[in-house]
């Protein structure tokens, strides 16, 4: 449960399961920092969250920063696949979507 970080040369894929909160915002974070140093203009970042049972305002602000450090970059980062109904909930409740995560 948690983060993992999985890179191969065209692309990085960050993997969240369970709850994504404050207890695992270093880990978050750290994924998210080694997966921009990796990247080059024309690479991929993909954030899988389809296991994530929640996220917490941490997680987001970490996703949104991330989403600017990588449009800085060139480098595309996008959701793999859907969230959980229950994060895309909470998303709605203060008024953002899915696709502000990393605009």
């Amino acid at each position: 449960m948690g983060v993992a970080l999985r890179q191969t040369n065209d692309a990085s894929q960050i993997v969240l399961e369970g709850p994504i909160d404050i207890t695992v915002a270093a880990e978050l974070k750290t994924a998210l920092v080694e997966a921009l140093a990796a990247a080059t203009p024309g690479k991929k970042i993909g954030v899988a969250a389809e296991a994530a049972v929640s996220l917490d305002v941490t997680a987001y602000q970490l996703l949104w920063a991330a989403g600017r450090e990588a449009k800085n970059a060139g480098v595309a980062i996008a959701l793999d696949g859907a969230i959980p109904e229950a994060a895309s909930r909470a998303l709605a409740e203060i008024g953002l979507d899915t696709g502000a995560l990393f605009s």
